[in-house]
C-alpha cells in the first residue's frame, strides 16, 4: 500500500510531518538508515491481537518478528524494532494496524472497514480511495507484504513521525469473485517498485489513542528508496 505524496516531491530531511504537534524536536536533519535501528528478528511477539512486540525491564520493546493474517491468503510480515519505550510502540502500532487492516478492507471488498478507526484527515481519505479502488475493480490479494527498519525518527508533544521499508513484491492482486491472480499485475507488486519508503505522521487524540495523519513515501530511484534494498 502506498499513499499520499512522494517523499521525492517533499524532501524528508527538510520539511516536517507533525503537523499541528510541531517540529521542535523533529531532528530532520538525521540520515534515514534503514535496518539501523531494528535488531534481528529473535522470536516471535506475544500479547494482543496486533502483535506487537513484547516489552522488556523499563518498557523497551525487543526486537521480534511475525507474520499477521490479513484474511484469504494475504499475510503482513512485520519485524517489530528493538529499543521502543511504551509510547513509542503505541505509535508503531499506530500505523502498523492501519497498514494490516487495510489488507483485511480490500480482501473482504470493503466489508471490513476497521482500518478507518487508525486513520484521520488526509490519511483517512487516502486509505478509503485506496480500498475503494480495489473494490470497484474487484480485485483482492493475496501473499506477504512486509514492513521491516520501522523506527520513530521523530516525536513532538502529541504528534510523531514514523518510518517503515515496506516490500510488497511477495503480493498478487487476484480476481475477487475467482481468486485468481489477474493477468496484469500492477507495477507495485514487482521490484523495483514494490519496494520503498512508507512515512507516516501520526498524533494522539483527545482519547489517547495514536492515528495517522498523514501518508509520505519514497519510490525508486529516490536513495531512501533504494536504502529498504535488501
Amino acid at each position: 500500500m502506498r499513499l499520499r505524496a512522494a517523499v521525492a516531491a517533499v524532501t524528508l530531511s527538510g520539511s516536517c510531518l507533525l503537523g499541528a504537534a510541531g517540529c521542535a524536536e523533529a531532528g530532520a536533519a538525521r540520515p534515514f538508515t534503514p535496518g539501523g535501528d531494528a535488531a534481528p528478528a529473535s522470536s516471535a511477539p506475544s500479547g494482543g491481537p496486533a502483535g506487537q512486540a513484547s516489552a522488556s525491564a523499563g518498557g523497551l520493546s525487543v526486537a521480534t518478528e511475525q507474520t499477521v493474517d490479513a484474511g484469504q491468503g494475504m499475510n503482513v510480515s512485520i519485524e517489530w524494532p528493538a529499543g521502543l519505550d511504551i509510547e513509542q510502540q503505541a505509535m508503531v502500532k499506530a500505523f502498523t494496524d492501519g497498514y494490516v487492516a487495510s489488507w483485511r478492507a480490500v480482501v473482504t471488498q470493503g466489508e471490513d472497514d476497521a482500518y478507518l478507526g487508525s486513520v484521520q484527515d488526509q490519511a483517512g481519505r487516502d486509505a478509503y480511495t485506496w480500498v475503494r479502488g480495489f473494490v470497484d475493480r474487484r480485485e483482492a490479494a493475496t501473499g506477504t507484504a512486509k514492513l521491516y527498519a520501522i523506527r520513530v525518527p521523530s516525536v513532538s508533544g502529541r504528534g510523531a513521525e514514523v518510518d517503515a521499508c515496506v516490500d510488497q513484491s511477495g503480493v498478487r492482486v487476484t480476481d475477487a469473485g475467482t481468486g485468481r491472480p489477474v493477468a496484469r499485475q500492477p507495477a507495485w507488486t514487482r521490484p523495483p517498485a514494490a519496494v520503498y519508503l512508507q512515512v507516516a505522521a501520526v498524533r494522539k487524540g483527545d482519547d489517547g489513542a495514536w492515528r495517522v495523519k498523514t501518508y509520505m513515501h519514497a519510490s525508486y530511484p529516490h536513495q531512501r528508496a533504494k536504502e529498504c534494498r535488501r
